[in-house]
């Protein structure tokens, strides 16, 4: 019986753990350009 609410324990910490890591704020990547940054595209001007 104390097996059975160890596991239902460590699966709700391993849920929890799952979404906490799956929600990331986008805002904080470096990779993300910026919204008026215009690198990579162009006008059309040759």
């Amino acid at each position: 019986m104390n097996k059975k609410w160890l596991y239902s324990l460590l699966s709700g910490v391993f849920a929890v753990g799952m979404l906490a890591a799956c929600n990331g704020d986008m805002d904080d990547d470096p990779g993300m350009p910026e919204e008026g940054d215009d690198m990579g595209e162009e006008d059309g001007d040759i």
